[in-house]
C-alpha cells in the first residue's frame, strides 16, 4: 500500500510538473506573438465604420456612436452627442464635424453639436449612409430614400424620378469637373448612377464593373478608384475623368485572400494602393503585386472598412471589431519582406 501511495503522488508531481511546462510554452508563444504584432488595437469588440481627423484629434464612428481618440496618448473618450446610432460616416468641414447615422446628421463643432437632419425634416428619408463635401463646399448625403444636397440651410432631394438608377445610396463623389457619381448598394438596381452637366449615364456589370455593389472610391490625378462586391465577389474599376465625362479604363480583381475579391475601401499613400477587403484584411499594392495583412498579424478584425493616415507617419483603420493602428513605414518593410 506504501508503494502503490509514493507511485501515486510521483505520478501527481509529474502531471502537475508537465501542465506548468505546457502553460509556460502558451504563454511564451503567446507573448512572442504579442511582442511580434505589427497593430496596436483600440475599442476592441466595437463596429467602427469610419475615421476622420479633426481638431487634433481622431474620431470613430460605428454601430454604438462616437470616439474621440487622443492620437499619442491612445486615450478614448466616448463622446455624448445625443441619440447617435449606426453612425456610418464623417466629413470634416473646416471647423464642423459631420456625422451620418441613422438618425439623421449632428453637425459638431468640438463643443456642442446640433441635429441639421433627423426624422423632423420634409425629406424623402434621413437615414444616412453617406456623405460628400463637394468643391463649393456643399454638403451631399446618400440615405434609403435617394441623395439630399444642403442648399440655403434646406434640404434638395433627388431620388429615380430625377434620374437615380436607385433610392438607396450608399457612396458619393464628384469627379473633378462638376460630375457627380452615386453608388448604389444592396437594392434593386445596383452600379453606379452618374449626373453631368443635367445629363444622366450608368454603370453596371453590363458596362464592366466588377461588381454592381459599391462600396468606397478614391480619386488619384485624373483617375477615379471604386470600390465594389458583395461576400467573396467584387473588385476595384478605375476611371478616367476628363471635362466631358468619366470612362470605365480598367478593373483589378484579385483573390485578395481565401475569401475572394471584394474590396470594401480604399487610400493611398506615396504610390501605393491601400485596399480595406471584406474577410481578408488589409492589402498593399503597388504594379499589381500586394501583401496581405490580417487578424495573424495583429489587425483587430479583418473586414476593414476605412483607412484614415495622419500626420505621425501612422495608418488608422476601421474594421468590425475595432481600430488597429500601425506604423506606414514598418508596414512598407513587410512589404519588401513579403512581395
Amino acid at each position: 500500500m506504501t508503494g502503490m501511495s509514493v507511485n501515486t503522488k510521483l505520478k501527481k508531481i509529474f502531471t502537475l510538473l508537465l501542465t506548468l511546462i505546457i502553460l509556460g510554452l502558451i504563454a511564451s508563444c503567446s507573448e512572442e506573438e504579442i511582442g511580434n504584432s505589427l497593430f496596436t488595437n483600440l475599442l476592441e469588440g466595437k463596429e467602427v465604420s469610419d475615421l476622420v481627423y479633426y481638431k487634433g484629434s481622431i474620431y470613430a464612428s460605428g454601430m454604438e456612436g462616437v470616439y474621440k481618440i487622443d492620437p499619442d496618448t491612445l486615450r478614448v473618450e466616448t463622446l455624448d452627442l445625443g441619440s447617435i446610432y449606426l453612425a456610418k460616416d464623417m466629413v470634416v468641414d473646416r471647423d464642423v464635424l459631420y456625422i451620418g447615422h441613422d438618425a439623421g446628421i449632428t453637425a459638431f463643432d468640438g463643443d456642442n453639436y446640433v441635429n441639421i437632419l433627423d426624422q423632423t425634416f420634409n425629406v424623402p428619408d434621413y437615414r444616412v449612409n453617406g456623405m460628400m463635401i463637394d468643391d463649393e463646399g456643399v454638403l451631399w448625403v446618400g440615405t434609403y430614400g435617394g441623395v439630399l444636397k444642403l442648399v440655403d440651410d434646406g434640404w434638395e432631394s433627388i431620388t429615380v424620378k430625377d434620374g437615380l438608377l436607385f433610392n438607396t445610396v450608399f457612396f458619393i463623389m464628384e469627379d473633378g469637373f462638376g460630375g457627380m457619381i452615386f453608388g448604389h448598394y444592396a437594392s434593386s438596381k445596383d452600379g453606379i448612377s452618374y449626373l453631368k452637366s443635367g445629363n444622366w449615364s450608368y454603370f453596371s456589370v453590363d458596362s464592366g464593373l466588377p461588381h454592381n455593389y459599391i462600396t468606397d472610391g478614391l480619386k488619384v490625378n485624373d483617375l477615379i478608384y471604386i470600390t465594389t462586391g458583395f461576400y467573396d465577389v467584387g473588385g476595384i474599376a478605375i476611371f478616367k475623368t476628363s471635362p466631358t465625362g468619366i470612362e470605365l479604363v480598367d478593373t483589378i480583381v484579385e483573390e485578395w485572400g481565401a475569401y475572394g475579391s471584394k474590396a470594401r475601401s480604399i487610400n493611398t499613400d506615396n504610390g501605393y494602393l491601400w485596399i480595406g477587403t471584406e474577410y481578408n484584411g488589409l492589402c498593399i499594392m503597388k504594379d499589381d503585386v500586394f501583401v496581405k495583412l490580417d487578424t495573424l498579424d495583429g489587425l483587430v478584425n479583418n473586414e476593414v472598412k476605412s483607412i484614415l493616415f495622419d500626420d505621425k507617419n501612422k495608418v488608422w483603420l476601421a474594421t468590425r471589431q475595432g481600430v488597429s493602428i500601425a506604423s506606414i513605414n514598418q508596414l512598407y518593410q513587410e512589404y519588401q519582406i513579403r512581395k
